[in-house]
């Protein structure tokens, strides 16, 4: 061992020798450095069978929530596939913990994708689903293996070596020739804060002066739909004659929404979570697409589904708002009444949501219809509401 450190402080007697350490030394850091700290392996493209178990488990969720809003049995079928040969076993960790899901929506998923929910020890490995009419839905994803932890081990010996080589060079370069890290760093905090600088005075500009707005038109202005007071004033009553729904129960509400839908949104689907002062999840409540007129991009949406999810109940109520067009259609109307209790969009409009434990309140606030050759109020071109979610 002896010789071996003669043999090693010999050689960094050399300046070629030491240099050749350092750069040795550097390029192990950068790879370090770059490789798993700036720009780590990241993964794109990769199926949902690629993800971890519990995050499986919350796509799975997802899936039967949106079949639950939508009722689209293809789709439904296309997001369980994606799962690949973990679908079955997600299904069943899902059925283990199912979260906000009750029993009768993943029986009723489970019943639209043409599986049954299975036990533990019968998970089996499918390549696809198989849809009703014949038609095989295959999914590309491929099976992840399962990691091992060499990365780690040769990072941590990698780790191991350079704090070896600093020693060494340390012991054997820096010490022979008499340099002292304590000194040093003492010498330059020193030099540091003897070295000032004073910056030079920033003057600043005079301030315009302000400009005086007109007062009447400053009171005929209306004020944006986000700026206007709610009417459920977080459970006060606001003296407008009882015709608000917040002044009837006088509690707080648990949690209180705005949602604004504005054309061209074609992915408009807002969910809120809400939970107890104490952190115990309630529910959920949100607003989605129901119907849309015409054809082409971007939809013209005729209706919106109003949905709450109470966990102490097995159903979620619905309710749909319609555009005039579609509210006084009676085959439009009768084909929606499916979905929910019908709502007429007009500006102030108050409604309401009940569950076994949990009631919700909501108010149109804000309606604007589009102007395309279409059936006159057809289709929404701003809608603006407000969600308030009382305790029962």
């Amino acid at each position: 061992m002896e010789n071996l450190l003669e043999i090693i402080k010999d050689k960094l007697q050399n300046r070629r020798n030491l240099a050749i350490a350092a750069g040795i030394a550097g390029l192990l850091i950068g790879w370090l450095l770059f490789g798993y700290v700036l720009f780590p392996l990241q993964w794109t493209d990769a199926s949902a069978a690629n993800l971890r178990p519990d995050l499986r488990v919350d796509y799975l969720r997802n899936a039967i929530t949106t079949y639950t809003l939508t009722g689209d049995k293809v789709k439904a079928m296309q997001a369980y596939a994606e799962l690949g040969d973990m679908a079955e076993k997600t299904l069943v960790d899902l059925n283990s913990d199912p979260g906000f899901l009750n029993t009768e929506q993943i029986q009723r998923f489970s019943t639209a994708i043409n599986a049954t929910v299975p036990t533990a020890d019968s998970v089996t490995t499918t390549p696809g689903t198989t849809l009703q009419d014949g038609t095989e839905i295959l999914v590309d994803g491929v099976q992840q293996e399962e990691g091992t932890n060499s990365l780690i081990w040769i990072g941590l010996g990698l780790l191991g070596v350079l704090i070896i080589g600093g020693g060494a060079a340390y012991w054997f370069y820096f010490r022979e020739h008499g340099f002292n890290f304590r000194t040093a760093t003492a010498t330059a905090q020193e030099a540091i804060s003897n070295f000032k600088v004073t910056p030079p005075a920033v003057r600043r500009q005079d301030s315009p002066a302000a400009v005086q707005r007109p007062a009447e038109r400053y009171i005929n202005e209306p004020k944006p739909a986000a700026q206007r007071a709610s009417i459920f004033a977080n459970g006060n009553k606001n003296g407008n004659g009882g015709d608000s729904p917040a002044e009837n129960n006088g509690s707080k509400p648990v949690a209180q929404f705005m949602s604004t839908y504005m054309f061209g949104d074609d992915r408009y689907d807002e969910s809120f979570v809400f939970d107890a002062p104490n952190g115990a999840f309630l529910g959920e409540c949100g607003i989605s697409i129901s119907d849309l007129i015409g054809v082409g991009e971007p939809k013209k949406i005729s209706a919106f589904d109003i949905w709450l999810f109470d966990k102490n109940d097995i159903q979620t109520i619905t309710k749909v708002i319609m555009s005039k067009h579609a509210y006084n259609d009676p085959a439009i109307r009768q084909r929606l009444e499916i979905r929910g209790e019908p709502i007429l969009a007009e500006p102030g409009k108050l409604f309401q949501l009940e569950t076994a434990t949990l009631r919700l309140e909501g108010r149109i606030v804000d309606v604007m219809y589009g102007d395309l050759p279409l059936p006159v109020d057809s289709y929404f071109h701003r809608n603006t509401i407000e969600l308030a979610v009382y305790r029962k």
